[in-house]
Protein backbone atom coordinates (compact mmCIF):
# COMPACT_ATOMS: atom_id res chain seq x y z
CA UNK A 1 0.00 0.00 0.00
CA UNK A 2 2.65 2.39 0.85
CA UNK A 3 4.75 1.90 -2.41
CA UNK A 4 1.11 2.18 -4.95
CA UNK A 5 0.76 5.79 -2.16
CA UNK A 6 4.04 6.88 -3.52
CA UNK A 7 3.79 5.53 -7.17
CA UNK A 8 1.28 7.60 -7.54
CA UNK A 9 2.34 10.88 -6.07
CA UNK A 10 5.37 10.66 -8.18
CA UNK A 11 3.01 9.62 -11.64
CA UNK A 12 1.01 13.17 -10.48
CA UNK A 13 4.12 15.30 -10.13
CA UNK A 14 5.37 14.19 -12.95
CA UNK A 15 2.08 15.11 -14.54
CA UNK A 16 2.09 18.21 -13.46
CA UNK A 17 5.93 18.93 -14.65
CA UNK A 18 4.97 17.63 -17.99
CA UNK A 19 2.09 20.48 -18.11
CA UNK A 20 4.14 22.79 -16.60
CA UNK A 21 6.27 22.89 -19.24
CA UNK A 22 3.99 22.33 -22.46
CA UNK A 23 2.40 25.53 -21.50
CA UNK A 24 5.59 27.55 -20.74
CA UNK A 25 7.17 26.81 -24.05
CA UNK A 26 3.85 27.45 -26.15
CA UNK A 27 4.67 30.33 -28.54
CA UNK A 28 4.41 33.82 -27.37
CA UNK A 29 5.21 34.86 -31.04
CA UNK A 30 1.75 33.24 -32.46
CA UNK A 31 0.04 36.03 -30.58
CA UNK A 32 2.42 38.26 -32.24
CA UNK A 33 2.21 36.91 -35.55
CA UNK A 34 -1.67 38.06 -35.34
CA UNK A 35 -0.93 41.30 -34.04
CA UNK A 36 1.05 42.28 -36.78
CA UNK A 37 -1.93 40.84 -39.18
CA UNK A 38 -3.87 43.58 -37.16
CA UNK A 39 -1.67 46.27 -37.72
CA UNK A 40 -1.45 45.65 -41.26
CA UNK A 41 -5.75 45.70 -41.89
CA UNK A 42 -5.78 48.98 -39.89
CA UNK A 43 -3.36 50.38 -42.69
CA UNK A 44 -5.34 48.91 -45.16
CA UNK A 45 -8.73 50.08 -43.98
CA UNK A 46 -7.66 53.43 -43.27
CA UNK A 47 -9.47 52.87 -39.96
CA UNK A 48 -9.89 56.11 -37.45
CA UNK A 49 -8.19 55.60 -33.92
CA UNK A 50 -11.59 54.07 -31.95
CA UNK A 51 -12.28 52.02 -35.01
CA UNK A 52 -8.96 50.39 -34.70
CA UNK A 53 -9.35 50.39 -31.03
CA UNK A 54 -12.25 48.18 -31.30
CA UNK A 55 -10.56 45.20 -33.87
CA UNK A 56 -7.69 44.90 -31.57
CA UNK A 57 -9.91 44.66 -28.74
CA UNK A 58 -11.58 41.90 -30.29
CA UNK A 59 -8.91 40.25 -31.06
CA UNK A 60 -7.17 40.08 -28.24
CA UNK A 61 -9.95 39.46 -25.60
CA UNK A 62 -10.84 36.32 -27.73
CA UNK A 63 -7.02 35.45 -27.88
CA UNK A 64 -7.24 35.78 -23.80
CA UNK A 65 -10.17 33.92 -23.43
CA UNK A 66 -9.05 31.00 -25.95
CA UNK A 67 -6.03 30.73 -23.64
CA UNK A 68 -7.49 31.23 -20.39
CA UNK A 69 -10.66 28.39 -21.80
CA UNK A 70 -7.92 25.99 -21.23
CA UNK A 71 -4.92 27.00 -18.60
CA UNK A 72 -7.66 28.19 -16.09
CA UNK A 73 -5.08 30.18 -14.17
CA UNK A 74 -6.98 33.95 -15.02
CA UNK A 75 -10.59 34.76 -15.05
CA UNK A 76 -12.08 34.61 -17.99
CA UNK A 77 -13.09 37.92 -19.57
CA UNK A 78 -16.62 38.60 -19.59
CA UNK A 79 -18.56 42.22 -19.46
CA UNK A 80 -22.56 42.87 -19.25
CA UNK A 81 -24.15 40.52 -21.99
CA UNK A 82 -21.14 38.49 -22.58
CA UNK A 83 -20.52 36.53 -19.83
CA UNK A 84 -17.59 34.53 -21.66
CA UNK A 85 -17.26 31.78 -23.46
CA UNK A 86 -20.70 29.34 -24.34
CA UNK A 87 -18.98 26.41 -23.90
CA UNK A 88 -15.69 24.57 -22.02
CA UNK A 89 -12.57 23.55 -23.88
CA UNK A 90 -11.95 19.90 -24.08
CA UNK A 91 -9.70 18.29 -21.58
CA UNK A 92 -6.53 18.76 -23.09
CA UNK A 93 -7.46 20.83 -26.15
CA UNK A 94 -4.17 22.59 -27.36
CA UNK A 95 -3.41 26.34 -26.50
CA UNK A 96 -1.53 26.86 -29.70
CA UNK A 97 -4.29 25.74 -31.87
CA UNK A 98 -6.86 27.34 -30.12
CA UNK A 99 -4.91 31.25 -30.36
CA UNK A 100 -4.64 30.36 -33.57
CA UNK A 101 -8.80 29.38 -34.48
CA UNK A 102 -9.49 32.71 -32.30
CA UNK A 103 -7.37 35.00 -33.90
CA UNK A 104 -8.44 34.09 -37.62
CA UNK A 105 -11.79 33.75 -36.61
CA UNK A 106 -11.78 37.41 -35.35
CA UNK A 107 -9.92 38.70 -38.28
CA UNK A 108 -11.61 37.13 -40.99
CA UNK A 109 -14.33 38.30 -40.01
CA UNK A 110 -13.58 42.10 -39.37
CA UNK A 111 -11.67 42.18 -42.59
CA UNK A 112 -12.68 39.99 -45.38
CA UNK A 113 -10.69 42.00 -47.93
CA UNK A 114 -7.55 40.25 -46.55
CA UNK A 115 -8.69 36.43 -46.20
CA UNK A 116 -6.33 34.61 -48.07
CA UNK A 117 -3.50 36.60 -45.83
CA UNK A 118 -5.32 35.23 -42.70
CA UNK A 119 -5.66 31.50 -44.24
CA UNK A 120 -1.68 31.65 -45.05
CA UNK A 121 -0.73 32.59 -41.13
CA UNK A 122 -3.49 30.22 -39.79
CA UNK A 123 -2.37 27.16 -42.06
CA UNK A 124 0.74 28.02 -41.01
CA UNK A 125 0.89 28.10 -37.45
CA UNK A 126 -1.76 24.76 -37.67
CA UNK A 127 0.96 22.88 -39.26
CA UNK A 128 3.64 23.65 -36.50
CA UNK A 129 0.99 21.86 -33.99
CA UNK A 130 0.97 17.98 -34.87
CA UNK A 131 -2.28 16.55 -35.64
CA UNK A 132 -4.08 14.95 -33.04
CA UNK A 133 -7.35 14.93 -30.69
CA UNK A 134 -5.72 17.91 -28.60
CA UNK A 135 -5.37 20.20 -31.81
CA UNK A 136 -8.80 19.37 -33.18
CA UNK A 137 -10.28 20.23 -29.93
CA UNK A 138 -8.37 23.43 -29.83
CA UNK A 139 -9.45 24.36 -32.91
CA UNK A 140 -13.23 23.87 -32.33
CA UNK A 141 -12.81 25.72 -28.71
CA UNK A 142 -11.31 29.06 -30.17
CA UNK A 143 -13.36 29.08 -32.87
CA UNK A 144 -16.34 29.15 -30.79
CA UNK A 145 -14.78 31.84 -28.41
CA UNK A 146 -14.82 33.95 -31.36
CA UNK A 147 -17.73 33.63 -32.80
CA UNK A 148 -19.25 34.26 -29.21
CA UNK A 149 -16.95 37.67 -29.06
CA UNK A 150 -18.23 38.59 -32.94
CA UNK A 151 -22.00 37.83 -31.32
CA UNK A 152 -21.47 40.18 -28.36
CA UNK A 153 -20.18 43.38 -30.50
CA UNK A 154 -22.65 42.94 -33.77
CA UNK A 155 -25.02 45.75 -31.94
CA UNK A 156 -22.51 47.28 -29.83
CA UNK A 157 -23.32 50.09 -31.67
CA UNK A 158 -19.93 50.80 -33.92
CA UNK A 159 -22.02 50.06 -37.55
CA UNK A 160 -23.98 53.63 -36.71
CA UNK A 161 -21.27 55.35 -34.99
CA UNK A 162 -20.68 57.68 -38.25
CA UNK A 163 -24.21 58.66 -39.11
CA UNK A 164 -23.84 62.44 -39.38
CA UNK A 165 -27.40 62.84 -38.08
CA UNK A 166 -26.25 61.78 -34.47
CA UNK A 167 -24.86 65.04 -34.16
CA UNK A 168 -26.07 68.38 -34.18
CA UNK A 169 -23.60 71.12 -34.89
CA UNK A 170 -23.62 74.82 -33.88
CA UNK A 171 -21.66 76.16 -36.40
CA UNK A 172 -20.58 79.77 -35.86
CA UNK A 173 -21.29 79.72 -32.36
CA UNK A 174 -17.64 80.86 -30.66
CA UNK A 175 -15.91 77.39 -28.76
CA UNK A 176 -17.67 75.10 -30.66
CA UNK A 177 -16.96 72.82 -33.54
CA UNK A 178 -16.28 74.03 -36.99
CA UNK A 179 -15.31 72.17 -40.14
CA UNK A 180 -11.37 72.10 -40.19
CA UNK A 181 -9.02 72.25 -42.83
CA UNK A 182 -7.58 70.65 -45.12
CA UNK A 183 -11.43 69.25 -45.82
CA UNK A 184 -13.78 71.09 -44.28
CA UNK A 185 -15.77 68.75 -43.77
CA UNK A 186 -19.31 69.64 -42.39
CA UNK A 187 -19.49 65.53 -41.08
CA UNK A 188 -16.86 65.63 -38.46
CA UNK A 189 -15.74 61.88 -37.50
CA UNK A 190 -17.95 59.13 -35.81
CA UNK A 191 -20.54 61.37 -34.09
CA UNK A 192 -21.72 58.15 -32.29
CA UNK A 193 -19.01 56.45 -31.23
CA UNK A 194 -19.55 57.61 -27.48
CA UNK A 195 -22.05 55.85 -27.65
CA UNK A 196 -20.48 52.51 -28.47
CA UNK A 197 -20.90 49.73 -25.72
CA UNK A 198 -17.74 49.50 -23.63
CA UNK A 199 -15.66 46.50 -23.45
CA UNK A 200 -15.03 46.66 -19.14
CA UNK A 201 -16.39 49.52 -17.83
CA UNK A 202 -20.10 50.01 -16.74
CA UNK A 203 -20.48 52.49 -19.74
CA UNK A 204 -18.85 56.06 -19.54
CA UNK A 205 -20.46 57.67 -16.72
CA UNK A 206 -17.55 59.33 -14.01
CA UNK A 207 -14.78 58.63 -16.75
CA UNK A 208 -16.25 61.62 -19.01
CA UNK A 209 -14.73 64.87 -18.61
CA UNK A 210 -15.88 68.88 -19.00
CA UNK A 211 -14.24 72.01 -19.70
CA UNK A 212 -12.86 74.28 -16.87
CA UNK A 213 -15.63 76.79 -15.32
CA UNK A 214 -19.28 76.62 -15.69
CA UNK A 215 -19.82 76.58 -19.44
CA UNK A 216 -17.99 76.82 -22.52
CA UNK A 217 -18.19 80.57 -22.58
CA UNK A 218 -16.23 80.46 -18.79
CA UNK A 219 -14.05 78.44 -20.37
CA UNK A 220 -13.21 81.37 -23.29
CA UNK A 221 -12.86 83.56 -21.13
CA UNK A 222 -10.66 82.35 -18.50
CA UNK A 223 -6.74 82.74 -17.67
CA UNK A 224 -6.55 79.04 -18.44
CA UNK A 225 -8.10 79.16 -22.04
CA UNK A 226 -5.23 82.24 -22.32
CA UNK A 227 -2.34 79.84 -21.62
CA UNK A 228 -4.20 76.59 -23.32
CA UNK A 229 -4.06 78.91 -26.57
CA UNK A 230 -1.44 81.17 -26.73
CA UNK A 231 0.88 77.64 -25.82
CA UNK A 232 -1.00 75.69 -29.19
CA UNK A 233 -0.70 78.92 -30.91
CA UNK A 234 3.57 79.41 -30.40
CA UNK A 235 4.70 75.55 -30.03
CA UNK A 236 2.25 74.17 -32.52
CA UNK A 237 2.77 76.79 -35.20
CA UNK A 238 4.07 75.71 -38.67
CA UNK A 239 6.13 78.64 -38.89
CA UNK A 240 6.35 78.28 -34.66
CA UNK A 241 10.11 79.65 -33.98
CA UNK A 242 10.14 78.40 -30.32
CA UNK A 243 9.70 74.67 -31.14
CA UNK A 244 13.17 72.51 -30.54
CA UNK A 245 14.16 70.02 -33.13
CA UNK A 246 13.04 67.16 -30.60
CA UNK A 247 9.60 68.17 -30.38
CA UNK A 248 8.84 68.72 -33.62
CA UNK A 249 10.54 64.83 -33.91
CA UNK A 250 8.04 64.51 -31.49
CA UNK A 251 5.06 65.70 -33.06
CA UNK A 252 5.42 63.66 -36.60
CA UNK A 253 6.39 60.31 -34.36
CA UNK A 254 2.77 60.56 -32.29
CA UNK A 255 0.10 62.08 -35.62
CA UNK A 256 -0.56 58.94 -36.40
CA UNK A 257 -1.99 60.07 -39.74
CA UNK A 258 -4.28 58.61 -42.28
CA UNK A 259 -2.93 55.38 -43.39
CA UNK A 260 -0.96 54.27 -40.63
CA UNK A 261 -1.65 51.70 -37.75
CA UNK A 262 -3.04 54.57 -35.73
CA UNK A 263 -2.05 56.11 -32.21
CA UNK A 264 -3.69 52.32 -30.26
CA UNK A 265 -1.53 50.23 -33.27
CA UNK A 266 1.60 51.92 -32.23
CA UNK A 267 1.14 51.12 -28.68
CA UNK A 268 0.66 47.71 -29.76
CA UNK A 269 4.04 47.74 -31.56
CA UNK A 270 5.74 48.54 -28.56
CA UNK A 271 3.39 46.13 -26.11
CA UNK A 272 4.97 43.48 -28.77
CA UNK A 273 8.16 44.37 -28.29
CA UNK A 274 8.72 44.36 -24.63
CA UNK A 275 6.81 41.44 -24.26
CA UNK A 276 9.32 39.69 -26.51
CA UNK A 277 12.18 41.56 -24.63
CA UNK A 278 10.61 40.60 -21.40
CA UNK A 279 10.53 37.00 -22.11
CA UNK A 280 7.08 36.91 -21.55
CA UNK A 281 5.04 33.53 -22.06
CA UNK A 282 1.83 32.64 -24.42
CA UNK A 283 -0.42 32.99 -21.14
CA UNK A 284 1.30 36.36 -19.99
CA UNK A 285 1.39 38.01 -23.43
CA UNK A 286 -2.23 37.15 -24.18
CA UNK A 287 -3.30 38.63 -20.79
CA UNK A 288 -1.15 41.84 -21.51
CA UNK A 289 -2.23 42.67 -24.79
CA UNK A 290 -5.74 41.68 -23.59
CA UNK A 291 -6.09 44.43 -20.90
CA UNK A 292 -3.86 47.09 -23.00
CA UNK A 293 -6.73 46.84 -25.95
CA UNK A 294 -9.61 46.45 -23.63
CA UNK A 295 -8.13 49.90 -21.96
CA UNK A 296 -7.37 51.38 -25.19
CA UNK A 297 -10.89 50.55 -26.39
CA UNK A 298 -12.58 51.58 -23.55
CA UNK A 299 -10.76 55.01 -23.39
CA UNK A 300 -11.21 55.91 -26.90
CA UNK A 301 -15.42 55.65 -26.60
CA UNK A 302 -14.83 57.91 -23.23
CA UNK A 303 -12.94 60.19 -25.49
CA UNK A 304 -15.52 59.96 -27.85
CA UNK A 305 -18.42 60.53 -25.54
CA UNK A 306 -16.51 63.86 -24.27
CA UNK A 307 -15.87 65.09 -27.69
CA UNK A 308 -19.29 65.22 -28.63
CA UNK A 309 -20.48 66.56 -25.49
CA UNK A 310 -18.32 69.33 -25.43
CA UNK A 311 -18.09 69.84 -28.81
CA UNK A 312 -15.06 72.15 -28.71
CA UNK A 313 -13.71 73.87 -31.22
CA UNK A 314 -10.17 73.06 -32.62
CA UNK A 315 -6.85 75.06 -32.59
CA UNK A 316 -6.61 76.15 -35.98
CA UNK A 317 -10.42 77.62 -36.17
CA UNK A 318 -10.10 79.11 -32.56
CA UNK A 319 -6.59 81.01 -32.88
CA UNK A 320 -8.10 81.94 -36.85
CA UNK A 321 -11.11 83.40 -34.99
CA UNK A 322 -9.29 84.56 -31.87
CA UNK A 323 -11.01 88.03 -31.90
CA UNK A 324 -14.48 86.11 -31.18
CA UNK A 325 -13.87 84.30 -28.04
CA UNK A 326 -14.03 86.90 -25.64
CA UNK A 327 -10.45 86.90 -23.60
CA UNK A 328 -8.38 90.28 -24.24
CA UNK A 329 -5.56 87.62 -23.61
CA UNK A 330 -6.29 85.88 -27.11
CA UNK A 331 -5.04 87.73 -30.10
CA UNK A 332 -6.49 86.12 -33.55
CA UNK A 333 -4.19 84.67 -36.22
CA UNK A 334 -5.61 84.91 -39.60
CA UNK A 335 -2.90 83.44 -41.66
CA UNK A 336 -2.05 80.97 -38.58
CA UNK A 337 -1.56 77.20 -39.61
CA UNK A 338 -0.99 74.26 -37.49
CA UNK A 339 2.37 71.98 -37.87
CA UNK A 340 0.32 69.04 -38.76
CA UNK A 341 -1.80 69.65 -41.97
CA UNK A 342 -4.16 66.94 -41.39
CA UNK A 343 -5.96 67.73 -38.27
CA UNK A 344 -8.45 65.87 -36.55
CA UNK A 345 -12.38 66.08 -37.75
CA UNK A 346 -13.49 65.99 -34.57
CA UNK A 347 -13.88 68.02 -31.30
CA UNK A 348 -10.93 68.97 -29.44
CA UNK A 349 -11.57 67.95 -25.96
CA UNK A 350 -11.19 65.80 -24.63
CA UNK A 351 -8.09 64.70 -26.08
CA UNK A 352 -8.37 60.85 -27.68
CA UNK A 353 -4.11 60.32 -28.04
CA UNK A 354 -3.40 61.21 -24.69
CA UNK A 355 -6.64 59.08 -23.09
CA UNK A 356 -5.53 56.10 -24.82
CA UNK A 357 -1.54 56.66 -24.41
CA UNK A 358 -2.08 57.18 -20.85
CA UNK A 359 -4.49 54.04 -20.78
CA UNK A 360 -1.57 52.11 -22.11
CA UNK A 361 1.17 53.06 -20.45
CA UNK A 362 -0.85 52.37 -17.28
CA UNK A 363 -1.38 48.91 -18.41
CA UNK A 364 2.21 47.93 -19.26
CA UNK A 365 3.27 49.74 -16.32
CA UNK A 366 1.14 47.77 -13.73
CA UNK A 367 2.54 44.19 -15.90
CA UNK A 368 6.21 45.19 -16.73
CA UNK A 369 6.96 47.83 -13.84
CA UNK A 370 7.35 51.45 -15.35
CA UNK A 371 11.01 51.50 -15.58
CA UNK A 372 11.75 49.70 -18.70
CA UNK A 373 13.46 51.50 -21.25
CA UNK A 374 12.32 50.84 -25.08
CA UNK A 375 12.69 52.04 -28.63
CA UNK A 376 9.70 52.91 -30.55
CA UNK A 377 8.74 53.32 -34.17
CA UNK A 378 6.80 55.54 -36.27
CA UNK A 379 5.00 54.69 -39.30
CA UNK A 380 4.46 58.12 -40.41
CA UNK A 381 3.48 57.68 -44.14
CA UNK A 382 1.62 54.90 -43.92
CA UNK A 383 3.82 52.56 -46.19
CA UNK A 384 4.06 49.90 -43.55
CA UNK A 385 8.10 50.62 -42.95
CA UNK A 386 9.07 53.00 -39.76
CA UNK A 387 9.88 56.38 -40.72
CA UNK A 388 11.19 57.33 -37.10
CA UNK A 389 13.10 56.01 -33.97
CA UNK A 390 12.71 57.55 -31.09
CA UNK A 391 13.84 55.69 -26.89
CA UNK A 392 12.06 56.30 -24.10
CA UNK A 393 12.68 55.52 -20.23
CA UNK A 394 9.25 54.62 -19.05
CA UNK A 395 5.91 53.92 -20.18
CA UNK A 396 4.82 57.47 -18.54
CA UNK A 397 7.41 59.17 -20.47
CA UNK A 398 5.89 58.14 -24.13
CA UNK A 399 2.62 58.35 -22.95
CA UNK A 400 3.26 61.80 -21.71
CA UNK A 401 4.83 62.88 -24.90
CA UNK A 402 2.15 61.35 -27.04
CA UNK A 403 -0.13 64.19 -25.45
CA UNK A 404 2.19 67.05 -25.82
CA UNK A 405 2.73 65.90 -29.46
CA UNK A 406 -0.90 67.23 -30.19
CA UNK A 407 0.13 70.44 -28.88
CA UNK A 408 3.55 70.47 -30.62
CA UNK A 409 1.50 69.44 -33.78
CA UNK A 410 -0.73 72.58 -33.40
CA UNK A 411 -3.78 70.39 -33.04
CA UNK A 412 -4.50 70.18 -29.24
CA UNK A 413 -4.96 72.14 -26.28
CA UNK A 414 -2.75 71.54 -22.96
CA UNK A 415 -6.35 71.22 -20.94
CA UNK A 416 -7.31 68.98 -23.61
CA UNK A 417 -4.48 67.03 -22.98
CA UNK A 418 -4.07 66.87 -19.11
CA UNK A 419 -7.59 65.69 -18.98
CA UNK A 420 -7.17 63.19 -21.54
CA UNK A 421 -4.50 61.28 -19.55
CA UNK A 422 -6.40 61.61 -16.60
CA UNK A 423 -9.31 59.88 -18.06
CA UNK A 424 -7.33 57.05 -19.38
CA UNK A 425 -5.53 56.49 -16.51
CA UNK A 426 -8.64 56.11 -14.45
CA UNK A 427 -10.24 53.44 -17.30
CA UNK A 428 -7.14 51.57 -17.14
CA UNK A 429 -6.91 51.58 -13.04
CA UNK A 430 -10.85 50.72 -13.11
CA UNK A 431 -9.74 47.43 -15.23
CA UNK A 432 -6.87 46.32 -13.75
CA UNK A 433 -8.93 46.79 -10.47
CA UNK A 434 -11.75 44.72 -11.95
CA UNK A 435 -10.65 42.26 -14.71
CA UNK A 436 -7.45 39.58 -16.03
CA UNK A 437 -7.13 38.20 -11.86
CA UNK A 438 -5.83 35.12 -10.76
CA UNK A 439 -8.29 32.26 -10.04
CA UNK A 440 -8.05 31.80 -6.40
CA UNK A 441 -5.81 28.69 -5.73
CA UNK A 442 -8.06 26.59 -3.57
CA UNK A 443 -4.74 25.64 -1.73
CA UNK A 444 -6.84 25.34 2.08
CA UNK A 445 -8.85 23.08 0.83
CA UNK A 446 -6.08 21.02 -0.88
CA UNK A 447 -4.48 20.50 2.75
CA UNK A 448 -7.56 19.30 4.39
CA UNK A 449 -7.93 16.76 1.46
CA UNK A 450 -4.34 16.09 1.38
CA UNK A 451 -4.56 15.37 5.49
CA UNK A 452 -7.49 13.27 4.87
CA UNK A 453 -5.82 11.36 2.46
CA UNK A 454 -2.67 10.82 4.62
CA UNK A 455 -5.31 9.82 7.65
CA UNK A 456 -6.87 7.33 5.66
CA UNK A 457 -4.07 5.69 4.81
CA UNK A 458 -2.60 5.55 7.98
CA UNK A 459 -5.53 4.45 9.30
CA UNK A 460 -5.79 1.36 6.83
CA UNK A 461 -2.14 0.63 7.73
CA UNK A 462 -1.80 -3.39 9.91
Amino acid sequence: MKQNVHFRLRLLAAACLLVAGWQGHARADLISDWNAQAMAAIRDADLLSPESTRDLAMLHTAIYNAVEGIAGDYNLFSNGSYTGPSGAAADGASMEAAVAAAANTIMQSLHPGLAGDFTTLYTSQLGGIADSQAKTDGINFGTLVANDILNWRATDGSATASDPGLYTPQFGQPGHWQPVPPTFSSDPDLPGWGGVTTFAINGTGGFTGSLPGASTVDYLSSAQYATDYNQVKELGSAASGTRTVDQLNAAYFWAAGTGTVTTAGMWNEVAQSVAASAGLSLQDTARLFAALNVAMADSAIVAWETKYAVDFWSPVIAIVNGATDGNAATDEDAAWQSLLTETPNHPSFLSDTSAISAAAAAILKAYLGDDFAFTAGSDIDGDGTDDMLRNFSTFSDAAAEAGMSQIYGGVNFGTSDTDGQTAGTEVADYILDNNFAPVPEPAGALLVLWGAGMLAIRRRRP
